[in-house]
């Protein structure tokens, strides 16, 4: 079933926090440059978590390594609409986002909303210079009483699907491999 999901700006988000109501979230962060299988993966796991929770993406309106986008914007949150995203915080990555340390970022996440789960990639990494893990992100939401998953790469192979990866295969003409890695066409 296919239904409105909300868009929060990061600003939005710091002033009022998210509409959820007393449901707890359900969140994840990342790029989500290509909404590649690693990604749904990682969608899959918060939005089943539990029904009663609202399930919540933090993305990026770039990508913020500067490099070409998979997607646009609107292509990513349409996918992810469809994986079953009820609201997403829309990041415009700048400078002054860049030098908050990792730990922090996950402190004023706290602040805004109630979260309840929160799931990354195993090789996720955010904050100033990547100073945070997905390990420290783990045992950050951990001692506070929230569950918090690392959730595994997705194969391709013998290498994991990766939008850098996907990248490659789109400049060396190899769009059959590219859409294997997404999981869906290009485009």
């Amino acid at each position: 079933m296919i239904y409105a999901m909300q868009i929060i700006e990061w600003q939005q988000f710091l002033e009022k926090g998210l509409p959820q109501g007393d449901s707890p979230a359900s969140m994840t962060i990342g790029v989500f440059d290509g909404v590649h299988r690693g990604h749904q993966a990682l969608i899959e796991r918060i939005v089943s978590h539990n029904a009663d929770y609202v399930p919540v993406v933090i993305t990026f309106r770039q990508n913020c390594k500067e490099q070409n986008d998979i997607q646009t914007f609107n292509e990513r949150l349409e996918l992810l609409k469809k994986l079953g995203i009820q609201i997403t915080v829309a990041v415009d990555f700048s400078e002054d986002f860049r030098q908050i340390p990792g730990i922090e970022f996950l402190e004023t996440l706290l602040k805004h909303c109630g979260i309840g789960f929160f799931a990354v990639g195993s090789d996720f990494r955010c904050g100033h210079q990547l100073d945070t893990d997905a390990g420290a992100i783990q045992k950050f939401f951990a001692s506070r009483g929230i569950p918090a998953e690392i959730v595994p790469q997705v194969m391709e192979g013998i290498q994991p699907v990766s939008s850098s990866r996907i990248r490659a295969a789109i400049t060396d003409g190899n769009l059959r491999l590219a859409e294997k890695m997404l999981g869906h066409k290009k485009g």
